[in-house]
């Protein structure tokens, strides 16, 4: 009991001492959320519901310790810049985070106009938190935090066509060699791919014929992007050579993609012994053992027969013996070794909370200016009747003059192999007869990722299978439905083998479904489809299509914000360019800028510098030659050396190296080492 009563105190302790940090780094998460909320909202439910999100559970824990990891990093360069007056280099440094917040709103705001808004948001992400750390901090700290930083980049969602591509390649592998393995045992199996997945045939032990389709969720493709996420982060903890971390990607790959064959064989052999619903019950949960099995024996192989050592905190630095008798102006560091021995300071300046409630500020304004939602959302509810009297529900879609609406059928068969939870099949039939019949399609399903495109269904789905596409693409294109908010649908025309042209334009939404006493919000895609026979007709078919989208996307009425500031796709661009040309140009300008001023500097330097100045330098010089990162300790070193033998005091080279620091010649910087920071000099 007085053990937790310690421990409690300590906790209290600990928040009353590092409170305005925590506050400060709310401050950074509100931001973030205030622009990124309700995307991460949409990926958590993502992920929940989808194999291939299901890696994003783990980000916030890998993310927060490959910042955690940093943390002392961070403190140690922006102890650096307490010891240096502000300059416009810290001005333009701060220009430069705010030009990376606006690329970032951009780009943002861009893939509000796309077909693929999610992607686009997310993608955003890095490029605004490594300005917000550049406007908060110092260039430094960025280069510091560059991974963890890049890591967040495994939130995007990979795009369908990229996993059913390489998905189903993977799939094909897999089966081919787990069909061979089988048939050499001597099971009862035939191969069939001719059309879909490949698919094993058997008939089980007790004459039962049973079908295996081993389609892109089942080839391991989602158990690879999982683990490409987990190596990426251990080779960032891991302490030894690039080759060797190469190496663990390679061995992973390989391992992985055994496991998965030994999965595909085990859950056949299951069925052949045991009947179908053991093997479904495998099939359940042989995904889960499958990752954890691979990452336990890359973790394993990488520890006992690589011997790379994973370090899963900060190095600690042996003091030196001067350590101990730290004085001014460098007291965060040792003078001689360059070890971090600084505390994190109580208080947090003036200047950075004004920073922050300015950036919280800013962001909200900017989220309320602009109109950028990831998916529109329908402003009434739409009402569905039973399952047993569909044929009534045709308010899903409204009437439109010159058309008869009818309901035609609910898709089950397309329900279950998409596992949508409705897929509802209504005609438009114009009054006049010479007229094409446009046929309206409404999937509805809790998870985005169920409502698939149609371009993967016909095009990448049989190319993942080694196949020739099912169709020939005439065209496909983003069409703008809405403008507030940007409703985008995309527009698809192809030639079916059956002798048609499908012209098809569809588009996603959000919408809050009443059937009977439920209400939920969920994700609709809805397809408006004309099937012609004459291939040339449809640059004038497209007319019809777009207004009946338009007609039914105003119906729907999505939810609209007042937007004070409205660009289009064009401004956006062009704005988009404007601002990273300013962000080139303004980081070659500073360049040049101070490359001209260390050589006037240096010009200066040589005509009026001590001598013992002058050995310092030219030491400095020498040692860049032979290592990226000196330390004082070797400067002192070689200067006696280079003196003949003749002692140098400490205090005195430090002198020296602070007047060749104050006119550029060379600057004091922080580097990571094992994730512990030294202050080092460079040229």
């Amino acid at each position: 009991m007085e053990a937790v009563k310690l421990h409690l105190k300590s906790s209290v302790a600990t928040l009353r001492t590092h409170y305005l940090h925590i506050f400060a780094f709310a401050l950074v998460l509100s931001s973030v959320f205030v622009v990124y909320g309700n995307d991460f909202g949409i990926l958590i439910s993502e992920a929940l519901q989808n194999e291939a999100l299901s890696h994003i559970l783990l980000m916030p824990f890998f993310v927060g310790f490959l910042f955690y990891l940093k943390k002392d990093a961070v403190k140690a360069a922006l102890a650096i810049d307490t010891h240096r007056k502000r300059t416009t280099v810290k001005s333009v440094n701060e220009i430069l985070g705010v030009a990376l917040c606006l690329v970032a709103f951009l780009v943002y705001w861009y893939g509000s106009q796309t077909f693929y808004p999610l992607e686009y948001h997310i993608l955003s992400l890095p490029i605004f938190i490594a300005g917000v750390i550049l406007v908060l901090l110092n260039p430094r700290a960025l280069l510091l935090l560059i991974f963890p930083i890049l890591f967040l980049l495994f939130l995007v969602p990979l795009p369908a066509t990229f996993l059913y591509t390489f998905g189903g390649g993977l799939a094909n592998f897999n089966t081919q060699v787990s069909y061979s393995i089988l048939k050499t045992v001597g099971l009862p199996i035939t191969l069939s791919s001719s059309y879909g997945a490949p698919t094993i045939l058997l008939t089980s032990s007790s004459g039962q014929p049973l079908n295996f389709a081993v389609d892109v969720a089942c080839s391991g493709i989602y158990s690879l992007v999982a683990f490409t996420m987990f190596a990426t982060f251990l080779a960032f903890l891991a302490k030894t050579s690039i080759f060797k971390k190469l190496l663990l990607f390679i061995l992973g790959f390989v391992v992985f993609a055994a496991l998965n064959i030994l999965r595909i064989i085990s859950i056949v052999v299951v069925g052949y012994s045991f009947g179908e619903e053991a093997a479904l019950l495998l099939h359940s949960f042989a995904g889960l053992v499958l990752i954890f099995s691979g990452m336990l024996l890359i973790l394993v192989f990488s520890d006992k027969v690589l011997k790379i050592q994973i370090a899963t905190r900060p190095e600690e630095q042996p003091p030196c013996p001067k350590c101990k008798r730290e004085t001014q102006p460098l007291i965060s560091f040792c003078q001689n070794c360059g070890r971090f021995i600084g505390k994190s300071s109580r208080f947090i300046s003036k200047t950075l909370f004004v920073k922050l409630f300015l950036l919280l500020l800013g962001c909200s304004i900017v989220v309320l200016s602009i109109s950028a939602p990831t998916f529109a959302t329908a402003k009434d509810s739409i009402e569905l009747e039973s399952s047993g009297n569909l044929q009534n529900s045709t308010n899903v879609f409204p009437e439109i003059p010159d058309y008869t609406l009818a309901f035609l059928y609910r898709d089950t068969e397309y329900e279950e192999i998409a596992a949508q939870d409705t897929s509802l099949v209504y005609g438009y039939f114009p009054s006049n007869i010479s007229d094409q019949v446009v046929y309206a399609v409404a999937g509805v399903s809790s998870s985005i990722s169920n409502l698939h495109n149609w371009e993967v269904c016909f095009a990448a789905f049989q190319t993942a299978q080694g196949q020739s596409p099912l169709v020939k693409v005439h065209d496909s294109r983003d069409i703008q439905l809405l403008e507030d908010p940007a409703l985008i649908a995309k527009y698809f025309v192809f030639d079916s083998p059956d002798g048609y042209t499908q012209i098809t334009l569809y588009w996603y939404e959000k919408a809050t479904f009443k059937t009977g006493l439920s209400v939920e919000q969920k994700y609709v895609r809805i397809s408006l489809i004309i099937l012609t026979q004459n291939s040339a007709d449809y640059p004038q078919l497209e007319e019809e299509l777009l207004a009946i989208g338009q007609v039914i996307a105003t119906t729907w009425e999505p939810l609209k914000s007042q937007a004070l500031i409205s660009l289009g796709v064009p401004a956006q661009q062009a704005l988009l360019a404007v601002s990273i040309a300013f962000l080139a140009v303004t980081i070659t300008t500073q360049y040049f800028s101070e490359k001209r001023k260390a050589s006037n500097n240096l010009k200066l330097f040589n005509n009026f510098a001590s001598p013992e100045e002058k050995l310092v330098f030219q030491t400095v010089l020498d040692l860049a030659e032979e290592k990226k990162n000196i330390k004082t300790s070797d400067i002192l070193e070689n200067v006696r050396k280079k003196h003949g033998g003749r002692s140098m005091s400490l205090k005195k080279v430090l002198n020296a190296l602070n007047v060749l620091d104050e006119y550029s010649l060379i600057r004091r910087t922080v580097v990571s080492v094992g994730n512990t920071p030294v202050l080092v000099w460079k040229v």
